[in-house]
């Protein structure tokens, strides 16, 4: 008696997921940062907040980068490029979030979000200093355009500081300017080491800096007294926006082009402004909206323009 061979049940495929909810997912996980930061800063001091967060977010960040390439591999990399890690801590975790949480302290939510998507402005200025390329008309334009932005929405069209939420915004400023320096320094590095290898190890040395600082400046709260919300809002803010939305960042520059990719990102300050808006009632006046459009605007000029003419 021979036995019937049945044709095996081919697994059901698992379906992509779709472009447009990529596109979306990172810009609108990012830009959730600012104002649920600014309800937890209510209670918790800016240093320790930022000490928090990326103290679990580095844990994650590690986990990761070990399970995709091994402990033995992670532990070599330190010992190639511990410099340029260190580099990429300081300015792209410690000084960035130490200066915009101190900032976002002072000012609103939504003038944190529009200032520190300036970046990638003076990452072309460093880029073309210290890498050499070219600064193209468009560039320039974008570069103008969008430093007219900054000046409405830090002195919300006054012709003098009022030195409240001004110093906040010159803080975020700098912070965004901090965090150039990391985009700029992370190119070399990341010709020859992993991506989640380098974030994993610059968050873990920036975590460290924050940790330092935070518990030289920062008075801890009552513990038992914080909200649900609150300690829902810092778990939050130590994921997912800190781990979760860089994985599918890399999972969408697997998917589209880096350019494509770079032009979701103008959305975070549009997201976060919303955001603002809706969570926690912050009014929008006209020289903000027409600065953070002029921004916005420059941003995508200076970086969109400039690889087209490469």
């Amino acid at each position: 008696m021979t036995k019937t061979k049945t044709a095996a049940t081919p697994k059901p495929r698992r379906r992509p997921v779709p472009i447009g909810v990529l596109l979306l997912l990172p810009s609108l996980i990012w830009s959730t940062v600012f104002p649920f930061s600014k309800l937890v800063l209510t209670v918790i001091p800016p240093i320790l907040l930022a000490a928090l967060r990326f103290s679990l977010g580095a844990l994650c960040l590690t986990l990761y980068a070990i399970y995709l390439f091994g402990l033995t591999e992670f532990r070599r990399a330190w010992q190639r490029s511990w410099p340029w890690f260190l580099t990429l801590g300081i300015f792209g975790v410690f000084l960035n979030n130490l200066l915009q949480n101190l900032g976002l302290n002072l000012t609103t939510a939504s003038s944190t979000s529009l200032l520190g998507s300036i970046d990638p402005i003076f990452s072309v200025i460093f880029s073309a200093i210290f890498l050499g390329e070219a600064l193209n008309r468009h560039k320039v334009a974008g570069l103008s355009i969008a430093f007219v932005g900054i000046y409405l929405v830090s002195t919300n069209g006054a012709w003098k500081l009022d030195w409240g939420s001004s110093l906040g915004n010159l803080l975020v400023i700098a912070s965004a300017l901090s965090y150039s320096i990391y985009t700029v320094a992370s190119k070399p590095v990341l010709q020859k080491e992993q991506p989640p290898i380098v974030v994993a190890w610059a968050t873990i040395v920036g975590a460290v800096g924050l940790v330092i600082v935070a518990a030289i400046t920062d008075s801890a709260p009552a513990w038992s007294t914080l909200s649900t919300s609150i300690i829902l809002n810092t778990i939050y803010l130590s994921i997912v926006p800190t781990s979760v939305s860089v994985v599918a960042y890399s999972y969408l520059l697997q998917r589209v082009q880096a350019s494509l990719a770079s032009i979701s990102l103008f959305l975070i300050p549009v997201f976060s402004t919303a955001w603002a808006v809706l969570l926690l009632g912050e009014g929008l006046s006209w020289p903000m909206l027409a600065g953070g459009a002029l921004i916005v605007a420059g941003v995508a000029l200076a970086v969109i323009g400039g690889r087209r003419q490469r």
